[in-house]
């Protein structure tokens, strides 16, 4: 059987996929006009389609690979992320933006960075902040291009490198012409795919498994640990995942940008209720997988050369397997997986883009200054061709450990910056800078401890707590803050 008749219904539905890419990014460019257009959509998007592309930008290949296969190791345990990462969407939702919203108006702010600038009245926060994006984005970026080139190399028998670049041209592509609005078009289709691919993800893999009966087996006859739902190095890990990748709904520029795109309150109700939904159904569905591929995969299939079990690449090897799901669901979530990559880099890059060219090299330029559009675009093939060059090298390998290591970033940094700073009638400038500068050198520190075995403690903890406590230590006693309406 030649490559071609193995894999024709891949490329049939991949082809139709890129089809609908292509319409909204043609139909996207023709709605760009201004700066505002290419990255908020002019503030004139409903709140189904924002909804849903708040939940797919978030639910990523690291999501559909890296985190649903961490319970083949931790067992149930793992699947109490599940409520963390729900209840901070909620709190996203209901309690940050709220505030956020009419704020990003009031400023006529378009990015996460220019917002800490104009809250703080200082161009150096928006410096540091706008740093601080455009490096965890990159991080960020190089995760996603190894999770979605890791499925397409297992599934359609690619090499990975080819993945790589399959991947950069066509989500470069589709981002450079239309902008946030193809994106969120996109991402919306893409949304509606995760949930349908999720939910059949799950109910195949259990079929095939034995039903619940037939999994609750094999984690006994492995290890009872498995089963339960407190097992202290899975809760742990659990916890320390969910906290270091959830604080991102309530900070990360990507998810925050959604609510730029909102046109009214009455969309930012809908989007509310329909975002926090989504994101429990699939956690719901995804978390488990690990532990329920424990009944039907050979661990030798998903080892690596070192000799141990790679998690990264559970959910591509039960893909690859025709009898574990069969032809129409595993293509089906090759296309999920292609979806949840691309719903991802895409907001990414624009977020990175605008950080750099917007916020750190020309803070005082005006919004309606020529060429800005354009230069923007050549930084989002800039900073993509840099994420997937670096996906390419051995040390990006760890999906998860990427994903963290970001998130934690984003936490210590912005949310005393810009979650606190919500909430203050006296704003320090000089609070900001210092919280941003320790709570990431923190994270730093933490990471590189952790890696090296010197402790075992996640670094999003003494990050976050840094973070915080030098905000509201230094906006106690700070002599530059500014009495200001919230």
């Amino acid at each position: 059987m030649n490559w071609i008749d193995k894999h024709w219904l891949h490329l049939i539905l991949i082809g139709l996929y890129l089809i609908v890419l292509v319409r909204h990014a043609l139909h996207g460019k023709r709605n760009v006009s201004s700066i505002a257009d290419y990255l908020v959509a002019g503030r004139r998007m409903g709140g189904v389609v924002i909804a849903l592309s708040f939940y797919a930008t978030f639910m990523s290949t690291n999501t559909f690979i890296g985190a649903a296969g961490k319970s083949w190791t931790y067992g149930l345990s793992w699947c109490v992320g599940s409520v963390v990462l729900t209840a901070l969407a909620a709190i996203s939702w209901f309690v940050v933006a709220p505030r956020f919203v009419p704020l990003t108006k009031k400023y006529n702010s378009l990015t996460v960075a220019d917002f800490a600038g104009f809250h703080y009245d200082s161009q150096s926060v928006r410096r540091i902040a706008a740093v601080i994006v455009a490096f965890a984005s990159l991080l960020y970026l190089v995760a996603i291009y190894r999770g979605a080139s890791i499925a397409l190399e297992r599934f359609l028998d690619v090499p990975y490198v080819w993945c790589v670049i399959l991947v950069l041209i066509i989500v470069t592509g589709y981002t450079l012409m239309g902008g946030f609005e193809s994106v969120v078009m996109t991402d919306a289709i893409q949304g509606v795919l995760m949930l349908v691919g999720a939910l059949a993800l799950v109910i195949a893999l259990l079929n095939t498994a034995g039903g619940f009966e037939g999994v609750k087996t094999t984690l006994l006859n492995r290890d009872p640990k498995l089963l339960s739902w407190t097992d202290s190095a899975g809760f742990a890990a659990a916890m320390s995942y969910a906290l270091a990748v959830g604080v991102k709904y309530l900070v990360e520029p990507r998810q925050l940008s959604r609510m730029y795109g909102l046109r009214d309150a009455k969309a930012m109700r809908t989007a509310s209720i329909i975002a926090p939904v989504a994101i429990l159904v699939t956690y719901l569905c995804l978390l488990p997988l690990g532990a329920i591929a424990l009944s039907v995969l050979d661990p030798a299939s998903i080892t690596n050369t070192a000799g141990k079990v790679d998690t990264d690449q559970i959910v591509p090897a039960l893909l690859g397997d025709s009898n574990v799901l069969g032809t129409v669901v595993g293509t089906l979530f090759l296309l999920v997986l292609i979806s949840a990559a691309m719903s991802s880099i895409d907001s990414v890059l624009l977020v990175a883009a605008a950080a750099i060219d917007r916020d750190l090299l020309n803070p005082i330029r005006p919004d309606n200054a020529p060429n800005a559009v354009a230069r923007t675009r050549i930084w989002v093939v800039i900073v993509s061709v840099a994420a997937a060059v670096t996906a390419l090298q051995p040390f990006a390998s760890d999906i998860v450990s990427v994903t963290k290591f970001s998130g934690s970033l984003y936490g210590a940094c912005f949310v005393p910056v810009i979650i606190l700073g919500l909430f203050q009638k006296r704003r320090s400038a000089k609070a900001a800078k210092l919280s941003m500068i320790f709570g990431g050198s923190t994270v730093v520190i933490a990471f590189t401890l952790n890696n090296t075995g010197v402790t075992s403690l996640s670094e999003v903890y003494p990050g976050m707590i840094v973070g915080v406590v030098t905000f509201l230590v230094a906006s106690a006693i700070s002599f530059d803050s500014k009495l200001q309406p919230a």
